[in-house]
Protein backbone atom coordinates (compact mmCIF):
# COMPACT_ATOMS: atom_id res chain seq x y z
CA UNK A 1 0.00 0.00 0.00
CA UNK A 2 1.34 3.42 -0.96
CA UNK A 3 0.96 6.58 1.06
CA UNK A 4 1.58 10.21 0.14
CA UNK A 5 4.29 11.75 2.34
CA UNK A 6 5.99 15.10 2.37
CA UNK A 7 8.79 14.58 4.89
CA UNK A 8 10.56 12.08 7.12
CA UNK A 9 12.23 13.87 10.00
CA UNK A 10 14.75 12.00 12.16
CA UNK A 11 15.99 13.15 15.58
CA UNK A 12 12.58 14.53 16.61
CA UNK A 13 12.27 15.24 20.34
CA UNK A 14 8.83 16.89 20.61
CA UNK A 15 6.67 14.12 19.14
CA UNK A 16 6.68 11.51 21.89
CA UNK A 17 9.15 9.85 24.29
CA UNK A 18 12.82 9.60 23.45
CA UNK A 19 14.39 10.46 20.12
CA UNK A 20 11.99 9.71 17.30
CA UNK A 21 11.57 9.73 13.57
CA UNK A 22 8.46 11.63 12.53
CA UNK A 23 6.70 10.70 9.31
CA UNK A 24 4.63 13.50 7.79
CA UNK A 25 1.69 12.45 5.62
CA UNK A 26 0.03 14.86 3.19
CA UNK A 27 -3.60 15.85 3.34
CA UNK A 28 -5.74 17.57 5.98
CA UNK A 29 -9.47 18.22 6.23
CA UNK A 30 -9.06 21.30 8.45
CA UNK A 31 -7.77 24.71 7.41
CA UNK A 32 -6.48 26.25 10.63
CA UNK A 33 -5.41 29.78 9.75
CA UNK A 34 -2.25 29.48 11.87
CA UNK A 35 -1.20 26.10 10.38
CA UNK A 36 2.56 25.61 10.63
CA UNK A 37 2.67 23.08 7.77
CA UNK A 38 0.83 24.56 4.78
CA UNK A 39 2.54 22.01 2.56
CA UNK A 40 0.62 19.31 4.44
CA UNK A 41 -2.88 20.53 3.64
CA UNK A 42 -3.41 19.27 0.10
CA UNK A 43 -3.27 15.55 -0.51
CA UNK A 44 -1.64 15.81 -3.92
CA UNK A 45 2.00 16.77 -4.60
CA UNK A 46 2.56 20.51 -5.10
CA UNK A 47 5.23 22.90 -6.27
CA UNK A 48 7.53 24.74 -3.88
CA UNK A 49 9.36 27.89 -5.02
CA UNK A 50 12.22 29.40 -3.01
CA UNK A 51 12.52 32.86 -4.51
CA UNK A 52 15.83 33.60 -2.77
CA UNK A 53 17.48 30.86 -4.84
CA UNK A 54 16.00 31.88 -8.18
CA UNK A 55 18.52 33.32 -10.68
CA UNK A 56 15.90 34.29 -13.28
CA UNK A 57 17.25 32.06 -16.02
CA UNK A 58 13.81 31.16 -17.38
CA UNK A 59 14.57 27.46 -17.76
CA UNK A 60 11.50 26.56 -15.72
CA UNK A 61 9.10 28.42 -18.01
CA UNK A 62 10.66 26.79 -21.06
CA UNK A 63 10.27 23.34 -19.50
CA UNK A 64 6.66 23.85 -18.44
CA UNK A 65 4.27 22.07 -20.84
CA UNK A 66 1.62 24.65 -19.95
CA UNK A 67 3.70 27.76 -20.64
CA UNK A 68 4.79 28.67 -17.13
CA UNK A 69 1.79 27.72 -14.99
CA UNK A 70 3.47 27.89 -11.58
CA UNK A 71 0.97 28.70 -8.78
CA UNK A 72 -1.93 28.91 -11.23
CA UNK A 73 -4.93 26.61 -11.56
CA UNK A 74 -3.24 25.03 -14.58
CA UNK A 75 -0.19 23.76 -12.66
CA UNK A 76 -0.41 20.03 -11.91
CA UNK A 77 2.99 19.79 -10.17
CA UNK A 78 4.38 17.59 -12.91
CA UNK A 79 7.86 18.58 -11.76
CA UNK A 80 9.39 19.29 -15.17
CA UNK A 81 10.27 22.84 -14.14
CA UNK A 82 11.93 21.57 -10.96
CA UNK A 83 13.94 19.10 -13.01
CA UNK A 84 15.41 21.96 -15.05
CA UNK A 85 16.04 24.29 -12.08
CA UNK A 86 19.73 23.78 -11.40
CA UNK A 87 19.68 26.65 -8.88
CA UNK A 88 17.43 24.56 -6.65
CA UNK A 89 14.68 27.17 -6.40
CA UNK A 90 11.93 24.77 -7.50
CA UNK A 91 11.00 21.39 -6.05
CA UNK A 92 7.94 19.18 -5.70
CA UNK A 93 6.59 18.51 -2.21
CA UNK A 94 4.88 15.16 -1.79
CA UNK A 95 5.72 11.69 -3.01
CA UNK A 96 4.31 8.18 -2.91
CA UNK A 97 6.01 5.50 -0.84
CA UNK A 98 5.13 1.89 -0.06
CA UNK A 99 4.57 1.11 3.62
CA UNK A 100 7.23 -1.60 3.49
CA UNK A 101 9.77 0.81 2.02
CA UNK A 102 8.96 3.38 4.67
CA UNK A 103 9.45 0.94 7.54
CA UNK A 104 12.70 -0.28 6.00
CA UNK A 105 13.88 3.33 6.17
CA UNK A 106 12.65 3.73 9.75
CA UNK A 107 14.50 0.64 10.93
CA UNK A 108 17.80 2.35 10.16
CA UNK A 109 17.16 4.35 13.33
CA UNK A 110 16.36 1.34 15.54
CA UNK A 111 19.55 1.62 17.60
CA UNK A 112 18.80 5.27 18.36
CA UNK A 113 15.23 4.40 19.35
CA UNK A 114 16.41 1.64 21.67
CA UNK A 115 19.03 3.79 23.40
CA UNK A 116 16.71 6.77 23.92
CA UNK A 117 13.38 5.04 24.48
CA UNK A 118 12.12 6.58 21.27
CA UNK A 119 10.24 5.35 18.24
CA UNK A 120 8.15 6.43 15.28
CA UNK A 121 5.48 9.15 15.15
CA UNK A 122 3.06 9.59 12.26
CA UNK A 123 2.01 13.19 11.76
CA UNK A 124 0.73 15.43 9.00
CA UNK A 125 -1.42 16.90 7.80
CA UNK A 126 -3.93 14.42 9.10
CA UNK A 127 -2.48 10.91 8.91
CA UNK A 128 -5.90 9.33 9.51
CA UNK A 129 -6.96 10.48 6.03
CA UNK A 130 -4.73 7.65 4.75
CA UNK A 131 -5.99 4.90 7.10
CA UNK A 132 -5.08 1.83 5.04
CA UNK A 133 -1.51 2.98 4.51
CA UNK A 134 -1.21 4.03 8.15
CA UNK A 135 -2.52 0.68 9.39
CA UNK A 136 -0.06 -1.26 7.25
CA UNK A 137 2.87 0.92 8.32
CA UNK A 138 1.92 0.68 12.01
CA UNK A 139 1.55 -3.10 11.74
CA UNK A 140 5.04 -3.40 10.29
CA UNK A 141 6.42 -1.09 12.99
CA UNK A 142 4.80 -3.25 15.66
CA UNK A 143 6.16 -6.46 14.11
CA UNK A 144 9.62 -4.93 14.39
CA UNK A 145 9.16 -3.86 18.02
CA UNK A 146 9.03 -0.10 17.43
CA UNK A 147 7.23 2.28 19.78
CA UNK A 148 4.49 4.02 17.81
CA UNK A 149 2.58 7.29 18.09
CA UNK A 150 0.18 9.32 15.96
CA UNK A 151 -0.61 13.03 15.90
CA UNK A 152 -4.18 13.72 14.84
CA UNK A 153 -6.93 16.32 14.91
CA UNK A 154 -9.43 13.42 15.16
CA UNK A 155 -11.75 14.99 12.59
CA UNK A 156 -12.56 11.62 11.07
CA UNK A 157 -15.16 8.91 11.78
CA UNK A 158 -14.42 6.76 14.83
CA UNK A 159 -14.37 3.75 12.51
CA UNK A 160 -11.07 5.03 11.12
CA UNK A 161 -9.52 5.44 14.56
CA UNK A 162 -10.60 2.28 16.37
CA UNK A 163 -8.77 -0.30 14.19
CA UNK A 164 -5.47 1.55 14.75
CA UNK A 165 -5.59 1.74 18.53
CA UNK A 166 -4.10 -1.70 19.13
CA UNK A 167 -1.13 -0.66 17.01
CA UNK A 168 -0.40 2.57 18.91
CA UNK A 169 1.39 3.30 22.17
CA UNK A 170 0.66 7.04 22.22
CA UNK A 171 -2.06 9.19 20.70
CA UNK A 172 -1.56 12.96 20.43
CA UNK A 173 -4.84 14.69 19.73
CA UNK A 174 -5.50 18.39 19.14
CA UNK A 175 -8.11 20.26 21.15
CA UNK A 176 -8.45 23.70 19.61
CA UNK A 177 -11.71 25.06 21.01
CA UNK A 178 -14.93 24.00 22.76
CA UNK A 179 -17.14 26.63 21.14
CA UNK A 180 -18.29 24.99 17.86
CA UNK A 181 -18.76 28.25 15.97
CA UNK A 182 -15.38 29.56 17.10
CA UNK A 183 -13.83 26.29 15.93
CA UNK A 184 -15.63 26.54 12.58
CA UNK A 185 -14.47 30.10 11.93
CA UNK A 186 -10.86 29.22 12.66
CA UNK A 187 -10.58 25.81 10.98
CA UNK A 188 -13.41 25.66 8.44
CA UNK A 189 -15.11 22.82 10.31
CA UNK A 190 -17.17 22.20 13.43
CA UNK A 191 -15.86 20.16 16.34
CA UNK A 192 -18.61 17.67 17.24
CA UNK A 193 -16.82 14.71 15.68
CA UNK A 194 -13.53 15.74 17.29
CA UNK A 195 -14.99 16.05 20.80
CA UNK A 196 -16.86 12.76 20.48
CA UNK A 197 -13.67 11.00 19.41
CA UNK A 198 -11.68 12.50 22.28
CA UNK A 199 -14.27 11.19 24.73
CA UNK A 200 -14.05 7.72 23.19
CA UNK A 201 -10.25 7.55 23.46
CA UNK A 202 -10.76 6.25 27.00
CA UNK A 203 -13.24 3.53 26.10
CA UNK A 204 -13.03 -0.09 24.99
CA UNK A 205 -10.03 -0.88 22.80
CA UNK A 206 -8.74 2.64 23.37
CA UNK A 207 -8.31 2.10 27.11
CA UNK A 208 -4.71 1.88 28.25
CA UNK A 209 -3.25 4.02 25.48
CA UNK A 210 -1.29 7.09 26.48
CA UNK A 211 -3.37 10.06 25.34
CA UNK A 212 -1.90 13.54 25.18
CA UNK A 213 -4.22 16.41 24.30
CA UNK A 214 -2.50 19.34 22.64
CA UNK A 215 -4.01 22.81 22.91
CA UNK A 216 -2.52 25.40 20.54
CA UNK A 217 -2.66 28.80 22.25
CA UNK A 218 -3.50 31.22 19.44
CA UNK A 219 -3.72 35.00 20.02
CA UNK A 220 -7.20 36.33 19.32
CA UNK A 221 -8.66 32.84 19.00
CA UNK A 222 -8.55 30.83 22.22
CA UNK A 223 -6.07 32.75 24.39
CA UNK A 224 -8.67 33.79 26.95
CA UNK A 225 -9.73 32.40 30.29
CA UNK A 226 -13.30 31.70 29.21
CA UNK A 227 -12.44 29.35 26.35
CA UNK A 228 -9.48 27.71 28.09
CA UNK A 229 -11.59 27.15 31.23
CA UNK A 230 -14.23 25.44 29.10
CA UNK A 231 -11.57 23.16 27.67
CA UNK A 232 -10.28 22.39 31.16
CA UNK A 233 -13.79 21.47 32.32
CA UNK A 234 -14.23 19.23 29.28
CA UNK A 235 -10.97 17.42 30.07
CA UNK A 236 -11.87 16.93 33.74
CA UNK A 237 -15.16 15.32 32.68
CA UNK A 238 -13.48 12.73 30.43
CA UNK A 239 -13.66 9.06 31.51
CA UNK A 240 -9.85 8.95 31.60
CA UNK A 241 -7.00 11.28 32.58
CA UNK A 242 -5.02 12.51 29.58
CA UNK A 243 -1.90 14.61 29.75
CA UNK A 244 -2.25 18.10 28.32
CA UNK A 245 0.27 20.21 26.43
CA UNK A 246 -0.16 23.92 25.75
CA UNK A 247 1.50 24.76 22.45
CA UNK A 248 2.21 28.51 22.21
CA UNK A 249 1.72 30.04 18.78
CA UNK A 250 4.78 31.03 16.78
CA UNK A 251 4.93 32.55 13.32
CA UNK A 252 8.15 30.91 12.15
CA UNK A 253 6.31 29.23 9.29
CA UNK A 254 5.44 32.51 7.54
CA UNK A 255 8.01 32.06 4.77
CA UNK A 256 6.56 28.66 3.90
CA UNK A 257 3.32 30.20 2.69
CA UNK A 258 5.12 32.33 0.13
CA UNK A 259 6.96 29.24 -1.11
CA UNK A 260 3.59 27.65 -1.94
CA UNK A 261 1.98 30.77 -3.37
CA UNK A 262 -0.32 31.36 -0.40
CA UNK A 263 -1.04 34.11 2.11
CA UNK A 264 -0.40 33.52 5.82
CA UNK A 265 -3.55 34.62 7.65
CA UNK A 266 -1.78 34.65 11.04
CA UNK A 267 0.91 37.09 9.90
CA UNK A 268 1.81 39.57 12.64
CA UNK A 269 0.41 37.63 15.60
CA UNK A 270 2.66 37.60 18.64
CA UNK A 271 3.63 34.50 20.60
CA UNK A 272 2.19 34.32 24.13
CA UNK A 273 4.77 34.98 26.83
CA UNK A 274 5.91 32.66 29.60
CA UNK A 275 3.94 34.48 32.31
CA UNK A 276 0.79 34.35 30.20
CA UNK A 277 1.23 30.61 29.72
CA UNK A 278 1.77 30.18 33.46
CA UNK A 279 -1.49 31.99 34.09
CA UNK A 280 -3.32 29.83 31.56
CA UNK A 281 -1.81 26.69 33.10
CA UNK A 282 -3.44 27.64 36.39
CA UNK A 283 -6.86 27.13 34.78
CA UNK A 284 -6.11 23.42 34.44
CA UNK A 285 -5.89 22.55 38.13
CA UNK A 286 -5.91 18.81 38.76
CA UNK A 287 -4.69 18.08 35.23
CA UNK A 288 -1.13 17.14 34.30
CA UNK A 289 -0.18 20.01 32.01
CA UNK A 290 3.01 21.29 30.44
CA UNK A 291 4.23 23.63 27.76
CA UNK A 292 7.46 23.88 25.87
CA UNK A 293 10.36 25.13 27.90
CA UNK A 294 8.62 24.56 31.23
CA UNK A 295 8.34 21.70 33.70
CA UNK A 296 5.00 19.91 34.01
CA UNK A 297 2.33 21.44 36.20
CA UNK A 298 0.01 19.18 38.19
Amino acid sequence: MKGILFDIQPFSVHDGPGIRTTVFLKGCNLRCYWCHNPESQRMEPELCFKSNLCIGCGACAQACPKGGARFTEHCDACGRCAGECYAGALSVTGYALEAAGLVERLLRDRALFERSGGGVTFSGGEPLLQPEFLQEALTLCRQNGLHTAVETAANVPWARIEPLLGLLDTVFCDLKALDPELHRRATGCGNRTILDNIRRLGEGRAAGRQVILRIPVIPGFNDNEQELSRMADFIRALPYSPQVELLPFHGLCSAKYAMYGRTYAAEGLKSPGTEELRRFSGLFSGIQISFKGMEAFT
